[in-house]
């Protein structure tokens, strides 16, 4: 998991038990099987006691629960609670419930407590789980508990044994704390019991069970329990009473006191009291209450009224209890029998008890030795005062529910609440106010006839001054209080219960007529209002008094103030608890009234509630409000106390606020308050213009009065910006918009509320500097609604209406003029705007100044389209503001594109940016041209800077609908000339042009937008063709019905063109030339797309139509929705699907995936709601089959419900990544080793024809293992690039795929084909590194895995392209350069950082690095390096691309420019961060780049630090060289952990150059062992040969033991050692190593026992006699062919086969039968050859025939036995070791071009050499010499081919030639390097296919016949040959020579394995053979210091050379002459 900060593992537990919960099946399962993941993690099982619940008797050694139990048996209550109440499982898990519940209490171990000083809380025993009373425990109990309960509504019969389960739970807690024991324990399970049952409704209980419960909470509140509390806290500090440990993480919440403990038993109490009262609750609206994981924190009870957000069932009671009176039928009686009645009375006793102890008084319980002194266990307790008042309520609220249980106590609590409720009462908190006023509601609305006397009672308290409410009322303008809220209420309900009409007019005239007391003739302040202006207060008389009408008390004013608040609050929340139209009027019209002459708290009080009155008032008194509010204001000063000001704007903010339902009033509420601000200006101006009228010559006074005048300025300056909130408030509202077709007098309104704002400063950069924050954000709320300031009708505006503006006063204007004029100069800066600043007025100063405020404040919400309505008008555009108002465009274009830009980096691109492109693109088709420029010039910029734009579904249908009706506008130029039309509507869209009738601008219109639109679509599929191309078939998919031909519409042309084009990111295709003229496009996809979409929508259709209604009505159209049963179809099938194709049970082929995925598809977009089951198959299908068909099927599935409904993108996504994810996991695709690359001779080298189809196999598989990736990398990239400005969530979740997927770059495929797919996925990494604005730490993380990720393809061998496929190498470097430009414009932010060590930089955190610089500093030595390596691939791949630089194809410079400009110095030091980065990267720059530093520093780094390279085999070239030199002896320690080299390398070790080194000899002889014997079998040879230095005996003992391994590597060694006893054909010239080789050959044999043996004699005796043959021809070599033919078929007949003998050249079959009379004598002057044909039976596998074959079932694929008929020439006298050695590199050769997928064909057939002077030669099948078809009279090659083939143009011929060329350019390879001479016609053979195989290699290296080297030192290459190809400048002719030069590159990475294979053969003293120098002259012929492109470049000097050598002519003239 990504993230361990919470238990992760009841995390996962929790969300099981929710899955099965809610599953369709686990419910109703009879076994446990669907739940067994919880079940079988529970504790063991627990015994149940005699009760169903607790044993105390059990062992004590009872196993304690560890933490994992815990969560299981969370997660199993949880599962219970989420379970539906109709499952019947629910009464099964009742015991398993009580079962966990008691074995939880067992765990309660008692501790005596140690001292008296001891805390509750300390004192717990540890458990497993932390401790008794831990968090743990805490949660399993409250779980249990939820669970319980669940039963017990959900199971009838379960309730009574729910029940007693709960009852047996309190009563265990009693008895805990009453134990003496530990309290910490039981206190925790009661504050669970309280937590549950608080939330949790009780099932249905008997009276009995209830009344039982009742009495088990009251023994927990025994007085003898707290003391005992008391005790264990007494020297302890004072505790709060729910305790919360902060200092420790064990113990779980409980109460600490003795109120805390009864404050919770008080409330369980009244929970249970209550729900006896009310009808049963509806439990499965309540069951989230049950699942949900409740926190530890509780809040009491008095705080739990009015709390939405923390549902609480007492709340839910009080307010049932308050709306409507109890119904007899439904109460619970609980006074039926004796017993309850004695519950109940007990309760109340220790009810009035508690209350008598909290009020303060004496306990009525004198016998009760706890009470016998004064005071309260409370006060024992030392509790705090608010603990107290919050049991006070507690303990209200119980005598009060006690009180509705016993109807005849209901006298006794309605005194008690008249106390409190009285004029003497000693409240003085409000909490407990508010508890007697809702205790009374509840009772009045039980008994009406006590309605009257309460409400008088009520009444005349409200007119005193009350204790309680002092402090809470203040009238500070804050939310009315709860206890006045509570007052009101309970004296509504009063009033409604009495049948006095009149008792309401008469209550609010009573409570209002305390205002007129507080006159100005107290000498008390009073408003402003009823103040001259120019009066100052002077407080006076702040403890004024006066007497009352009421009391006749003497009281203080502050007393007086708070009566009249308390009766303003209670008169309006009266009102509008009445809720009558004629009551709120008369609220209103009173309130109103009284504003005059009241104190300014009273005022401010009347203001704010007035605004809840207005609001539910009629529309005239809503007025009437809003007229008052705005006459105070207009009314203040600034001399004017603040809180009435503050109160007022508060109140006109609330309203606005408030108006969300009364937007009808809006308007007029707006008009008001903008009114009220221009006002407001206007005498802002008046004043600011004050001081320059004085006329006097004291400058003092002057002075004095002018900054007085100036501080009032500034004082109204900070109210206009005050009141832009409520403004901004009104205009805040979603729904409101009176910036939509506007009335010029409101336009007016807002302008001069600009003006103003611009006049004053309050805007703009000015603005922001003097206004708040809130006040800034209004100012901009207000810009977002605000019309244009200048509507397009305004004829004359600027003459006119702009010069005559009133707002701006004339002094004041041309005080401020030349501000303006400097202001607005600094606006726009240009030069060419100066002249006409200059020359402006001060209002077009103004103007301008406040649409560029206006404009920008409007931008940066993201409203950037209305600027262009300025530009509709004509007065404007005709004067000289147009060309400001054009730089105030540019200007605010470049501040939006900043914006967006800011924007699209955190991907929070606002959805209404699409909306405002759509409206400017609507502009551009304006009837004025002005506009149209404008917009076109924006919508330009935006479309083409954010192209991700174009990808949303509004703009590019928005686009194409202006498109196609602005060419049907265009149309009635010719259908209907005379009668234009103005108006053109989308019937797809809300979508509508205003056109001129000019159709010439029309039709430029429509050519302008076409154009652009063109670009736009193009760039826009350049980055995200899919969701681009998707969106446009949606277009065309929803156009409308097309019946006639004269429908027709540009926009679905368009779409169709571009849905169909080829998108940069199909690079494969973009380089595709065009042919045949044809510009390609993918119309076959989208055509196929297209009718399955619209085929699988209308299956399903009419599949609806028919299942709903049959055949009958099939004209009627089928239902548009799915169905359940549908959606569970798809679910259940689709899961089938997908389980059949991982189990690989039922075959599932591509077009039924492809059809169930589009089936679904359309099931979806049928569905109201998404089913996230079915989006998951959706995805998970494709996955799991994972082939590129597949995932193209869901590529086609996903994308067409992505654009039908976008709201599945993000599951979709997150789908698709934790696929992606999962083959990570699975070592899929891209992530699979099983095609990795190896050595060509790492891998079986077989003495075969080149075989295409094992090439075609191997590209199959790869392009089948690697395509899905690449296929997945191309949809998240496109679908990145759409929703990169908009999904933050998408984009964390590719970003955790990228850095999952880069970290994993070890298990990356490198085979040659995965280049494209690694790269693409490095440059989509890059994209999101460039377009995100990534956490520091995150992103420097992601760039260094990026980096990793790219270096690790470094890491191996460079590797050419597989195959011959030039789009996909040319695809290849059209990436590399994408990726290397990313690379190069990569930048690093790292602007932002998420930490808790504030002095820590991100950087800190990575290796290396402590500063941001510092990692710029290192990185850029990084990307050097990559750029580098990257510049080296593509030169690589644009040679093998062009290996013969033909024109028109990729080239590139030989050397990188890069490359070319890097020192010395500078490759030491890159060579030393490679090495740092990836040690094997820094070897394998050997191979890349030839200079010699590079060499000098990595073969240094090897030997300082082989440590670091011991896993890369082509270190150990750096560390040995081709001798051991002595720097290099210290680091041969690592030798025996170094990786495996090749085996022909191995050999070479035991070279004597080596030293004899042990650790190199143990090394060379553990890697050939580690290689299996298959592999070193064909290096038979060199291995023979390594005995000539084999003095420690390693290889001997290689050879003796590999012979015990292999039988027929036992018999090929011992042939081979035969073969090498002597140096000449004759046998005369014995070889130095024979005594050693004849000693082998006795003890391989000797060696050999049993079936090994009887082989042996078997196998030899067979070979012998057949080699026997030709030393019985020689008596007859003088003789004629007839005589030697009968004696060879006389020997033949002769000759035993036996089972299981073969021939040595062919050891891989089994010689079966034999031609007896096929032997044939060869044509030989000293010796006797002959040939024989034997049937040899072979196996070989049975290749598929198509590319369906998966990877992993190569192993499975069945290997069938064949039979062919092989002919075999036996030599004896004739020396075979050369032709073995040159078919042996030819055989090298055919390995190295399979392995890359090169389509050159070589034929090594088998020589073997079995003694000597002696072999065995297979002979070329099928195959004809070149001598033989000029004895046959053929003229030339050409004439062969078309005698034998056909004409040119026939396929046989083609391919014939084809064949040709591909073995032509091999052999001429393999002629070249190994120098291969003696190339007369009879060597050359031309086999039945029409390849050139040459056989004969006598004549190698360094010697040609006759001792002479005539022939070329090329190949031969001579005129037929080049004629059969087609001439010099043919195609053939071309081929031939791209595939000659890709060879030679081929070959050349392996030129040191190549050239040790003939080095170990030097000691054979062949003739080839000229000692050293002809291994020197071999490896120089590789030019291997060349570059790829000057090695191509030379090998085409080669083929030049060979091409017609007239030495080749003249030889084959010599040769003929001599036959």
């Amino acid at each position: 998991m990504d993230c361990l900060d919470e238990p992760l593992h009841l995390q996962i537990l929790t969300a099981l038990a929710s899955n099965y919960a809610n599953g369709t099946t686990s419910a109703e399962s009879d076994d446990n099987a669907p739940i067994s993941t919880i079940l079988e993690g529970l504790p063991h099982e627990l015994s149940q006691s005699a009760d169903g619940l607790l044993d105390e008797n059990n062992e004590e050694d009872e196993e304690e629960w560890d933490e994992f139990e815990i969560n299981h048996a969370i997660s199993y209550a949880h599962y219970v609670s989420s379970l539906p109440l109709s499952s019947t499982y629910l009464p099964t898990a009742l015991p398993k419930l009580k079962s966990l519940l008691n074995g939880l209490l067992r765990h309660a171990t008692y501790v005596q407590s140690g001292d008296a000083g001891s805390s509750p809380s300390s004192s717990y025993i540890s458990t497993g789980a932390g401790g008794l009373g831990s968090h743990a425990h805490a949660q399993l109990c409250k779980g249990l508990l939820k669970a319980l309960l669940w039963v017990g509504w959900g199971s009838e019969p379960s309730r009574e044994d729910v029940g007693t389960a709960l009852q047996s739970l309190l009563k265990r807690v009693g008895e805990m704390m009453g134990s003496g024991a530990s309290m910490t324990f039981p206190l925790v399970l009661l504050q669970c019991i309280d937590s549950v049952i608080s939330h949790c409704p009780l099932p249905p209980l008997s009276p009995q069970l209830t009344t039982a419960l009742i009495s088990s909470l009251l023994d927990i509140a025994s007085s003898s329990n707290l003391i005992k509390l008391i005790r264990h806290s007494s020297s302890g500090p004072a505790t709060p009473r729910l305790h919360i440990p902060t200092s420790t993480p064990f113990t779980a919440p409980h109460p600490v006191t003795p109120s805390g403990v009864v404050q919770q038993v008080t409330e369980i109490l009244n929970v249970i009291l209550g729900s006896a009262l009310l009808p049963f609750a509806n439990p499965a609206a309540n069951q989230r209450a049950f699942a949900l994981q409740l926190g530890a924190h509780q809040f009491p009870f008095s705080q739990i009224y009015g709390k939405c957000s923390n549902p609480h069932i007492a709340e839910d009671h009080i307010k049932s209890l308050i709306d409507a009176p109890l119904d007899p039928d439904q109460i619970q009686t609980l006074i039926a029998t004796d017993e309850s009645r004695a519950i109940l009375d007990e309760a109340e006793r220790v009810a009035l008890r508690w209350w008598s102890d909290l009020m303060g008084g004496v306990s009525l319980m004198e016998d009760d030795p706890v009470y016998s002194r004064r005071g309260s266990i409370f006060s024992i307790g030392r509790n705090e005062q608010d603990e107290e008042i919050e049991l006070s309520v507690a303990v209200l609220h119980m005598m009060n529910l006690l009180a509705l249980h016993r109807s005849d106590s209901n006298g006794t609590q309605m005194t008690r609440l008249k106390l409190l409720l009285s004029d003497d009462t000693a409240v003085s908190d409000p909490r407990l106010l508010e508890a007697a006023f809702v205790c009374t509601s509840i009772l009045v609305r039980n008994d009406p006839s006590l309605g009257t006397s309460m409400a008088h009672h009520i009444r005349r308290l409200l007119m005193s001054p009350i204790p309680a409410f002092e402090g809470e009322m203040a009238g500070s303008g804050a939310e009315t209080p709860r206890a006045v809220v509570a007052a009101a209420q309970c004296l509504a309900i009063c009033i409604k219960m009495s049948a006095n009409d009149d008792l309401t007019s008469s209550t609010l005239y009573s409570l209002l007529n305390t205002l007129s007391h507080s006159t100005g003739s107290t000498g008390i302040p009073a408003s402003i209002r009823s103040q001259p202006a120019h009066h100052h207060f002077k407080n006076e008389t702040d403890g004024y008094t006066i007497k009352t009408s009421a009391s006749g008390q003497r009281i203080t004013e502050e007393h007086r103030k708070l009566v009249a608040v308390t009766a303003v609050q209670v008169v309006s929340r009266l009102a509008l608890e009445i809720g009558k139209e004629d009551i709120i009027r008369l609220t209103i019209s009173m309130l109103i009234q009284r504003l005059r002459g009241v104190d300014l708290t009273t005022e401010s009080t009347i203001v704010i509630n007035l605004v809840p009155l207005a609001l539910a008032a009629s529309n005239a008194d809503l007025i009437e409000v809003y007229r008052a509010f705005s006459q105070i204001s207009r009314s203040s000063h600034p001399e004017d106390p603040r809180i009435s000001s503050n109160a007022v704007l508060a109140a006109q903010t609330t309203l606005a606020k408030g108006l969300s339902r009364r937007l009808d009033c809006a308007d007029g509420y707006l008009v008001e308050l903008l009114t009220l601000f221009a006002d407001k200006g206007t005498q802002t101006q008046m004043v600011a213009m004050a001081s320059h009228g004085y006329d006097s010559k004291d400058r003092d006074k002057v002075h004095q009065l002018r900054q007085e005048g100036e501080s009032r300025v500034a004082d109204m300056k900070a109210w206009l910006a005050a009141l832009l909130i409520p403004i901004s408030t009104l205009l805040s509202h979603p729904k409101y918009h009176p910036d939509k077709a506007p009335s010029p007098e409101l336009v007016a309104h807002f302008r001069n509320l600009w003006f103003i704002c611009v006049a004053f400063g309050l805007s703009g950069p000015a603005g922001r500097k003097r206004l708040s924050e809130h006040e800034t954000g209004a100012l901009r709320a207000i810009a977002e609604k605000t019309p244009a300031l200048v509507l397009e009708n305004s004829n004359d505006f600027v003459a006119s209406e702009l010069a005559y503006n009133s707002i701006l006063r004339k002094d004041f204007a041309a005080s401020v003029q030349q501000t303006q004029r400097t202001a607005l100069a600094e606006y726009l800066p240009n030069q060419k705007h100066t002249y006409d600043i200059r020359n402006m007025s001060t209002p077009q100063t103004t103007l301008l100044m406040a649409i560029f405020d206006l404009e920008e404040a409007r931008t940066m919400r993201y409203r950037p389209s209305v600027l262009l309505q300025y530009f509709c008008n004509e007065s404007i555009n005709s004067s000289p503001l147009v060309g400001c108002l054009d730089a105030i465009a540019e200007k605010i274009s470049a501040l939006f594109k900043r914006e967006l830009s800011r924007q699209v980096v955190t991907h929070s691109l606002p959805p209404i940016v699409a909306d405002e492109v759509c409206k400017i693109l609507v502009a551009c088709t304006h009837r004025m041209r002005k506009v149209r420029e404008v917009a076109l010039n924006y919508a330009r910029q935006l479309l083409e800077t954010f192209s991700a734009l174009m990808c949303d579904r509004k703009v590019v249908f928005t686009l194409l609908e202006i498109l196609t009706l602005m060419r049907r506008s265009c149309e009635l130029e010719y259908t209907d000339e005379y009668s234009p039309v103005y108006d053109f509507s989308s019937d797809k869209m809300d979508l509508t042009l205003h056109l001129t009738d000019d159709y010439a601008v029309r039709n430029e219109i429509v050519t302008n937008l076409h154009q652009v639109a063109r670009n736009w679509l193009t760039l826009a599929i350049s980055r995200a063709p899919i969701e681009v191309q998707s969106t446009l078939q949606s277009y065309l998919n929803e156009s409308r019905d097309v019946l006639l031909i004269d429908s027709v519409e540009m926009g679905a042309g368009l779409a169709l063109h571009y849905s169909k084009s080829i998108s940069r990111l199909d690079r494969q295709e973009t380089i595709m030339p065009s042919i045949g003229g044809w510009p390609s496009d993918s119309s076959n996809l989208v055509s196929s797309q297209f009718a399955a979409k619209n085929y699988f929508t209308g299956e399903l259709s009419g599949a609806r139509l028919v299942l709903t209604k049959g055949l009958s009505n099939l004209q009627e159209g089928s239902p548009a929705e799915s169905s359940a049963a549908e959606l569970f179809a798809f679910k259940s099938q689709m899961a089938q699907a997908t389980s059949n194709i991982k189990t690989k049970t039922k075959p599932f082929t591509v077009p039924e995936i492809r059809r169930i995925l589009l089936r679904a598809v359309s099931v979806l977009v049928a569905s109201p709601k998404m089913d996230r089951d079915i989006i998951h198959y959706l995805v998970e299908l494709p996955m799991t089959a994972f082939t590129p068909l597949a995932i193209a099927a869901g590529v086609d599935a996903w994308t067409w419900l992505l654009r039908q409904r976008p709201e599945a993108e993000v599951a979709i996504i997150g789908a698709i990544t934790a696929g992606w994810l999962h083959t990570i996991r699975l070592n899929r695709g891209l992530f699979s080793t099983s095609m990795n690359y190896r050595d060509p001779f790492e891998q079986p080298v077989e003495y075969s024809p080149s075989d295409k189809k094992v090439m075609d196999l191997e590209l199959a598989k790869a392009r089948k293992l690697l395509r899905p990736h690449l296929l997945l990398v191309q949809v998240l990239s496109s679908q990145f690039q759409a929703i990169k400005y908009r999904e933050r969530g998408i984009m964390v979740s590719l970003i955790r795929l990228m850095m999952r997927s880069l970290k994993a770059h070890k298990h990356m495929s490198t085979h040659p084909l995965a280049r494209e797919v690694r790269f693409s996925l490095l440059l989509f990494g890059f994209q999101m590194l460039a377009s995100s604005r990534m956490e520091a730490l995150l992103e420097l993380r992601f760039r260094d895995r990026l980096y990793q990720a790219a270096f690790s393809w470094f890491a191996f061998r460079p590797q050419w392209s597989f195959g011959s496929d030039r789009v996909q190498v040319g695809a290849e470097i059209k990436l590399l350069q994408d990726v290397l430009v990313a690379v190069q414009e990569d930048r690093i932010r790292g602007d932002h950082s998420t930490s808790s060590l504030s002095d820590r930089n991100p950087a800190f955190l990575i290796s290396g690095a402590t500063s941001i610089h510092e990692y710029e500093v290192q990185n850029r030595d990084r990307v050097k390096l990559l750029q580098l390596l990257i510049e080296n691939e593509i030169q690589r791949l644009s040679v093998w691309c062009n290996p013969t630089n033909e024109p028109g194809r990729p080239n590139v410079p030989a050397v990188g420019n890069l490359e070319r400009s890097t020192t010395g110095d500078e490759w030491t030091r890159l060579v030393g961060k490679a090495w740092k980065l990836f040690p094997a990267m820094a070897i394998h720059m050997g191979e890349r780049f030839k200079n010699a530093p590079v060499q000098a520093e990595i073969s240094r780094r090897v030997k300082t630090d082989p440590g670091a390279v011991i896993d890369v085999p082509e270190a150990l070239h750096f560390l040995l060289g081709d001798k051991l030199e002595n720097d290099a002896r210290q680091a041969l320690k690592w030798l025996p952990v170094w990786a495996a080299v090749p085996p022909v390398t191995a050999i070479v070790y035991f070279q004597p150059r080596y030293g004899n080194h042990p650790l190199i000899l143990q090394y060379a002889m553990r890697v050939l062992e580690q290689h299996p014997v298959e592999l070193t079998f064909f290096f038979v040879p060199q291995v023979v040969q390594a005995l000539r230095a084999d003095g420690l005996g390693y290889v001997e003992r290689f050879i003796f033991e590999t012979s015990k391994i292999s039988q027929l590597f036992c018999h090929q060694i011992i042939w081979n050692m035969k073969a090498n006893t002597y140096r000449d054909d004759d046998a005369s010239q014995p070889d130095p190593m024979k005594p050693l080789l004849d000693r082998m050959m006795d003890m391989i044999v000797a060696g050999l026992s049993g079936k090994a043996k009887q082989f042996y004699d078997l196998e030899f005796t067979f070979f012998d006699a057949v080699t026997s043959i030709s030393g019985k021809l020689k008596p007859y070599i003088k003789k004629s062919k007839p005589e030697k033919k009968a004696k060879i078929d006389e020997e033949m007949a002769l000759i035993k086969l036996s089972i299981g003998v073969y021939l040595p050249s062919n050891p891989d079959g089994v010689v079966i039968d034999l031609d007896r009379k096929s032997g044939r004598p060869l044509q030989s002057h000293a010796k006797a050859p002959f040939m024989a044909t034997f049937k040899v039976q072979k196996e070989r596998l049975d290749l598929p025939s198509d590319a369906s074959i998966e990877v992993a079932d190569e192993a499975k694929m069945v290997k069938t036995k064949y039979d062919v008929w092989q002919s075999a020439i036996f030599k004896v006298g004739d020396d075979c070791r050369q032709d073995v050695l040159a078919l042996q590199i030819i055989a090298m050769f055919k390995n190295v071009f399979t392995t890359i997928g090169l389509t050159l064909y070589l034929f090594p057939y088998r020589v073997t050499a079995t003694a000597p002077g002696c072999g065995v030669i297979d002979v070329v099948p099928n195959a004809t010499s070149r001598d033989e078809m000029g004895r046959a009279k053929i003229n030339d090659l050409f004439s062969y081919f078309v005698d034998k083939y056909g004409g040119v143009d026939t396929v046989s011929f083609q391919k014939a030639r084809l064949n040709f060329i591909q073995s032509m350019a091999a052999y001429s390879v393999a002629c070249y390097i190994l120098q291969i001479k003696d190339r007369h016609n009879g060597n050359i053979m031309i086999d039945g296919d029409g390849h050139i195989v040459h056989i004969d290699f006598g004549f190698l290296f360094d010697i040609g016949p006759g001792g002479v080297k005539f022939e070329p030192s090329s190949f031969k290459l001579n005129h037929e040959m080049v004629a059969l190809m087609g001439g010099r400048n043919s195609q053939g002719y071309r081929m031939f020579t791209d595939l000659t030069v890709k060879a030679f590159l081929a070959i050349r990475p392996h030129a040191d394995q190549l050239v040790d294979a003939v080095h170990l053969m030097l000691g054979t003293a062949l003739p080839s053979f000229k000692g050293e120098p002809t291994i020197m002259r071999l490896r120089n012929r590789f030019q291997l210091h060349l570059t790829e492109r000057q090695a191509a470049e030379y090998m085409v000097g080669v083929v030049e050379n060979a091409r017609e050598n007239v030495r080749s002519n003249v030889y084959d003239g010599f040769q003929k002459l001599q036959k």
